[in-house]
């Protein structure tokens, strides 16, 4: 199958600021590694829509591509995105020859529906479907885009690739929306996996299964990360803040080409319609889920109580609320400062979204640069994340 049709509008990416081939190996697992603490769990107890009746998709972006496409996306029609964004929720609009309509967000990452409204309706093409992004765990404003959808007759698809567990209010993540899109591997040592809830009844599309090499790669590095975790546990560095930081302007200095991409990066079109890896699904059913969303909350906690002397920084949750699960701890840090090259000089895993794609929202173009994703998994040990939090002390406070 190949729905891909050429989309209204180029959309233009913006290019990648850092080349991952200058930093040193990160010292700390960027995503939890395979530990047997706590299995098997119980299946229900952390408060995920996704334990049941969600269907297996190799990555949430083809889960999201399928979400559109039930919800009526197609050429001639408009999507509405969130500008700050993974570039992996682009994509999938991008394949079915649809419009993608960037919506401006707020400092605290929440859409402004005043903008929204002005996207609707005029001369434009209609708009079929709105994507509601809950950021790193943290629910996102469900109700007011619960009402402007059905006020407007959108579809709204509720993107939880950051918050497989979690609630707004009464309600868990995922079941608002008419549909929503979870990711696995985000949360759980699986290599794969991206999850579709259809809330709106309809039936399960077939997905093909991936060949028996793949399950059994798959399954050996999984393994593999297990007993390297558990055999050669690796002491971390000893950080010398004026050195470090010398070694940070060199490798800022290092000439990148940074070339504005289009078109289909992510996405693969033969990829849409194969199913999970079947180790990805069993992990799903069996994980420890209550610990994966207690000890992840501990950690986030520990990274606020951290960050609270450094000066310049600041964390765009603040507060943990009740039933949240983070999916990582999102910094803002100083623009002007190298606080990006030297914790990532430093051998702590990160995350930025540098290529999301071009759009009015200052937010997000300011984001792009400043906010920073540390890890705050279930499998950071105590050592890993005391170091970890030290380490971005020092050489956040650390002279230019």
């Amino acid at each position: 199958m190949n729905r891909r049709a050429n989309s209204k509008s180029e959309v233009t990416f913006h290019p990648m600021e850092a080349d991952g081939a200058n930093y040193p190996k990160a010292a700390v697992p960027l995503l939890p590694p395979l530990s047997w603490q706590g299995w098997p769990g119980r299946k229900h107890a952390a408060g995920s829509a996704f334990l049941q009746g969600a269907e297996y998709f190799i990555q949430s972006r083809y889960a999201l591509a399928e979400a559109m496409r039930r919800a009526g996306v197609h050429a001639g029609l408009k999507v509405l995105l969130p500008a700050f964004h993974c570039r992996a929720i682009v994509e999938p609009v991008l394949y079915l020859g649809a419009e993608p309509c960037f919506y401006p967000v707020r400092a605290d990452l929440r859409p402004d529906f005043s903008a929204l409204s002005s996207m609707i309706g005029g001369d434009g093409a209609p708009v079929a479907a709105m994507v509601l992004t809950h950021y790193f765990g943290f629910p996102n404003d469900l109700d007011e885009a619960e009402r402007f959808c059905a006020a407007h007759d959108i579809a709204l698809i509720e993107d939880c690739a950051h918050a497989l567990y979690g609630r707004a209010g009464e309600r868990l993540l995922g079941t608002v929306g008419s549909y929503a899109t979870a990711s696995v591997w985000k949360f759980l040592p699986a290599r794969d996996g991206g999850l579709l809830l259809d809330n709106t009844g309809g039936q399960p599309a077939h997905r093909s299964a991936q060949p028996l090499l793949a399950e059994a790669k798959a399954l050996a590095a999984i393994l593999q990360g297990w007993s390297r975790r558990i055999w050669r546990r690796s002491s971390l560095p000893v950080i010398e803040p004026f050195a470090l930081c010398e070694q940070a302007k060199h490798v800022a200095a290092q000439p990148m080409v940074r070339a504005s991409e289009s078109g289909l990066k992510e996405f693969s079109p033969k990829l849409a319609e194969m199913a999970a890896l079947r180790s990805s699904r069993w992990i799903m059913a069996h994980a420890p889920h209550e610990r994966v969303a207690t000890r992840r909350r501990a950690n986030y906690l520990q990274w606020l109580e951290g960050m609270r002397s450094v000066s310049g920084v600041k964390p765009i949750f603040p507060h943990l609320p009740e039933g949240v699960v983070p999916y990582a701890f999102p910094l803002l840090i100083d623009p002007a400062g190298m606080g990006f090259h030297r914790i990532k000089t430093a051998g702590i895993p990160l995350w930025r979204w540098e290529d999301m794609a071009v759009t009015d929202c200052a937010i997000s173009r300011d984001y792009r640069i400043r906010l920073l994703q540390l890890p705050c998994h279930q499998e950071l040990r105590e050592e890993e994340l005391a170091w970890m939090i030290h380490t971005v002390q020092t050489l956040l406070t650390a002279p230019d």
